[in-house]
């Protein structure tokens, strides 16, 4: 199977960095996609790649994750233990192997043609042995053939010696292909990747780049 490798041109790194090994992950059509990922040992952020659009004031979806509780979301994946703002923020753990996911058609996430997806929130690693990878993924739309992500990006989240512990920001721009059919299904989710300690997702603020 081809491994999807992040595009070189959506990433700067502000501290030092590098490719790490693609990890499995199983869909709802039981294959498993392999994952390109990033390291991200700091803020990692866009290089202003004009294929990347803009954002003119769309918001695919905002959360603080205090809503989710008693509106019949997985109340599994989410937890009080850490939290940036309010009480709730969502995790991944060796119990846990996504966060709470958001999906929605492609074509229902944003009022123009989406170019990429901005995406910021507070991550927290309490110790350099936790480690997860936050996922963006276009998969094919209902009743398609099976087969691998039309789209899957994911970033690479752990801890350095000083910062482990600490709640500390994270944003990048996922820049889309051309051509995505709108019934396609958006994903975004935190995924636990190789870590052995929980990683803890807050404050996600997800804008469409248009």
């Amino acid at each position: 199977m081809r491994r999807l490798v992040p595009p070189t041109h959506s990433l700067c790194f502000a501290a030092a960095g590098g490719s790490l090994p693609s990890q499995p992950h199983t869909g709802r059509w039981g294959w498993r996609a392999r994952l390109g990922a990033a390291l991200l040992t700091g803020l990692v952020v866009s290089c202003g790649d004009p294929q990347a659009g803009r954002y003119i004031g769309d918001d695919i979806t905002r959360t603080d994750f205090e809503e989710m509780a008693g509106w019949g979301a997985d109340e599994g994946a989410l937890t009080h233990d850490y939290a940036h703002s309010g009480r709730f923020a969502t995790f991944v753990g060796p119990t846990r192997e996504f966060s709470l996911t958001y999906h929605l058609p492609l074509g229902q996430a944003s009022v123009h043609t989406l170019r990429a997806v901005d995406l910021d929130a507070w991550v927290y690693a309490p110790s350099q042995q936790a480690g997860a990878a936050l996922t963006v993924q276009v998969l094919r739309p209902p009743g398609s053939p099976a087969g691998p992500p039309l789209y899957s990006e994911a970033l690479h989240v752990s801890s350095s010696p000083t910062d482990a512990g600490k709640w500390r920001p994270v944003h990048h721009v996922f820049v889309l292909p051309n051509g995505l059919p709108g019934e396609a299904e958006l994903r975004i989710f935190l995924w636990r990747d190789a870590g052995s300690e929980p990683v803890y997702l807050d404050d996600l603020h997800v804008k469409a780049r248009e």
